[in-house]
C-alpha cells in the first residue's frame, strides 16, 4: 500500500490555514505595517491632546509622578534627598517654568528658534525608536545581512615587523648608501643580532604587533604602509620612505583580510542588522509624515536649486 505524508494527507482546508499563517507572520515583520499602525495611533493621540489643550490652556496639573521625577533629578546631580525646604523650592521653580513656557508658546516664541526646533525634531525622532517594533531576526536575514555588507565585518590584513630608522639630518647625502650598507650586514648575518643599537635613535618604537595599514600610515605615511604591505616577510627590506626619513623593516609575521563566519560574529551582525531596519522603518514613518505637507520653495531658492543642480 503506498506510503503518504502527513501533509498529503491534511484536507485543503489546514492547507490552506498554513499559508494564511504563514503570509500573516510576514506580513506582521514587515516595518511598514508597524508605522502605520502606529502613525494611525499617533495622530488619534494629537488630536485627543490638542482638544484637551484647547479646553485647558490655563490649567497646569502638577501630579506626584512630576515631584518624584523632580527628586531623582536632584539626588543624581546632589548624591542626597532634598529637604522639605528644597522639595517646596523645586515646585516652585517647576511651576514658573511652566508658566513661561505656556506663554512663550502661546507668543510662538519656539518658531523660529533654531534650537527649540532641533531638539523637537530629535524628540520625533526618539519618538520613531520608541513606537517602533523591529523583531529578532531570523538566521537566514543575518546570513543575508552579512553577505551584503561584508565589507563592514572583515577583519584587516596585519603585519608584525621590527624597523632601523637612519635620520636624514645626520647622514645627509649619504643615507641612501648608508641603507644600502646596512642592508646588506643583515642580509649576510646568520646570527641573531641587536638591531636596536644599529640605525639612529629616535621615538619611533623598534617593533610593531599585528599592525593594520591604516594603523601604520597614520604613523609613517600612507605610501610607507602601502610599500610595507608588498614586501615579503621572514627578510629585511628596504630601505623604505617615510615623513622622518628612511628605514629598513623586517617582516616577521602577517595575517591576511578575513570575513569570520556568522557565529563568530553574530552579536556585532544582530545589532547592525536591527541599527539598519531601524533607520528604515524610522524612513517610512517620516515619508508617511512628509506626504501629509506641501513643500514650497520660493523663487530665489528655486533657482538656486536649479544653479547647484546643473
Amino acid at each position: 500500500m503506498p506510503e503518504h505524508n502527513q501533509f498529503n494527507q491534511a484536507p485543503p482546508s489546514f492547507i490552506f490555514s498554513m499559508k494564511k499563517q504563514s503570509r500573516l507572520y510576514m506580513l506582521l515583520r514587515e516595518p511598514l505595517l508597524h508605522f502605520l499602525v502606529i502613525g494611525a495611533a499617533l495622530f488619534i493621540i494629537f488630536y485627543q491632546i490638542n482638544d484637551i489643550q484647547t479646553q485647558t490652556d490655563n490649567r497646569i496639573l502638577i501630579t506626584k509622578t512630576d515631584l518624584d521625577r523632580l527628586a531623582a533629578t536632584w539626588l543624581r546631580s546632589m548624591g542626597r534627598p532634598p529637604s522639605a525646604q528644597e522639595r517646596e523650592q523645586q515646585l516652585k521653580h517647576f511651576i514658573r517654568e511652566q508658566v513661561l513656557y505656556r506663554e512663550a508658546m502661546t507668543m510662538g516664541l519656539n518658531q523660529d528658534d533654531v534650537i527649540v526646533r532641533r531638539r523637537l525634531a530629535k524628540k520625533m525622532e526618539y519618538l520613531f525608536n520608541d513606537l517602533s517594533f523591529i523583531p529578532e531576526p531570523t538566521e537566514t536575514e543575518l546570513s543575508s545581512y552579512l553577505t551584503e555588507h561584508a565589507s563592514k565585518f572583515t577583519l584587516p590584513a596585519t603585519i608584525t615587523f621590527s624597523q632601523i630608522y637612519l635620520n636624514p639630518g645626520k647622514r645627509k647625502q649619504d643615507i641612501n648608501k648608508d641603507a644600502e650598507q646596512l642592508l646588506e650586514q643583515l642580509k649576510e648575518t646568520t646570527v641573531a643580532i641587536d638591531t636596536i643599537e644599529m640605525g639612529d635613535r629616535s621615538l619611533l618604537p623598534y617593533e610593531f604587533t599585528a599592525q593594520r595599514k591604516s594603523e601604520i600610515a597614520g604613523m609613517f605615511g600612507t605610501a610607507f604602509a602601502v610599500q610595507a604591505f608588498a614586501l615579503p616577510a621572514n627578510n629585511w627590506q628596504g630601505p623604505i620612505t617615510s615623513e622622518y626619513g628612511v628605514h629598513l623593516i623586517h617582516i616577521s609575521s602577517r595575517t591576511e583580510a578575513r570575513l569570520p563566519p556568522l557565529a563568530e560574529i553574530r552579536e556585532s551582525v544582530s545589532r547592525e542588522w536591527r541599527t539598519t531596519k531601524q533607520q528604515e522603518a524610522n524612513e517610512i514613518f517620516y515619508q508617511s509624515l512628509y506626504q501629509r505637507y506641501e513643500i514650497i520653495l520660493d523663487d530665489d531658492v528655486a533657482n538656486d536649486a536649479m544653479v547647484s543642480s546643473e
